[in-house]
């Protein structure tokens, strides 16, 4: 679990400059700044600047670690050669269609329905592109559809919530996950996530989302 950490940390640290404008030095004088004695009042200060869940976490660990990186050698230390498993060279690119005016224009209708939940939909789009690279976003009647290429998702979009469908076949429900009662999208979508906060857009979520997609195109 520590190896698996410390590669998440390092790619966090590679990228995280290009991602938010701000480097490692300066997110850690700005936290600081700020006097907070909770990490979850950084974490949640971290959230309101738009950066998703896992990143925020990651922010306040080092923080509370005195600016340091969890997993940084000692000074004077080579960091150790990330150790990855061979994989099978990856599929060709599929082209990627640019969506039709009526396409644009349907999800723009389906996204001023969300009202203040947009930034949540956002967030949430972004967080699946990010996990699934090939994926489409496709409005349809009623619901956004995410396939890749075969559908494995679902999103409506409500001015108190935004609901997330899922391809899970017959996986039991239980507290993360309830039978879906979206209008819209096809009977295959059999589960459903109610999302009424960003906090839930997390990596157990996107494990899910990522589930479903195997389930339907691995």
């Amino acid at each position: 679990m520590a190896r698996n950490e410390e590669e998440q940390e390092r790619e966090f640290l590679a990228d995280l400059e290009a991602r938010t404008g701000r480097s490692l030095a300066q997110w850690m004088a700005l936290i600081g700044e700020q006097g907070f004695s909770d990490k979850n009042e950084t974490i949640d200060w971290l959230r309101g600047l738009g950066l998703p869940f896992a990143r925020a976490s990651w922010l306040e660990r080092i923080h509370s670690n005195g600016g340091r990186p969890i997993y940084a050698p000692p000074p004077g230390e080579a960091p150790p050669a990330p150790v990855r498993e061979a994989k099978p060279p990856p599929r060709p690119a599929r082209p990627k269609r640019a969506p039709s005016e009526r396409e644009v224009a349907e999800l723009e209708k389906l996204l001023a329905s969300a009202k203040g939940y947009r930034p949540l939909y956002n967030l949430l789009e972004t967080e699946v592109r990010a996990a699934i690279a090939e994926v489409a976003v496709v409005a349809k009647s009623g619901y956004v559809s995410l396939a890749a290429p075969r559908e494995f998702a679902a999103i409506t979009l409500h001015p108190t919530e935004v609901r997330l469908g899922l391809d899970l076949g017959d996986r039991p429900y239980d507290g993360s996950v309830q039978k879906s009662r979206m209008r819209g999208p096809p009977p295959t979508i059999s589960h459903m996530i109610v999302l009424t906060d960003a906090r839930q857009v997390n990596a157990d979520l996107i494990n899910l989302i990522k589930a479903a997609n195997a389930r339907v195109n691995g």
